[in-house]
């Protein structure tokens, strides 16, 4: 799942192990900014495990809103 949030690139994924359990990960990106400060990217690394993946997205997702509001106060 990929989308945009406030100025952040966001790519939500969830990892199916062979212990049958999804593992959430997000990568969010900023860009250049217009002055020229070079872009970030930050990885959340696993977050937990779910039994299904639509869980799994739905924690990345709600994680990764979390994370921008935080890095933007």
């Amino acid at each position: 799942m990929r989308f945009d949030y406030k100025a952040y690139h966001i790519h939500c994924r969830a990892r199916h192990d062979e212990d049958g359990q999804f593992y959430p990960h997000v990568t969010i990106t900023r860009g250049h900014d217009e002055g020229g400060a070079h872009g970030e990217t930050h990885h959340s690394g696993e977050l937990d495990a779910f039994a299904n993946e639509s869980d799994a997205l739905h924690c990345a997702r709600a994680w990764a809103i979390e994370w921008c509001d935080e890095a933007a106060a």
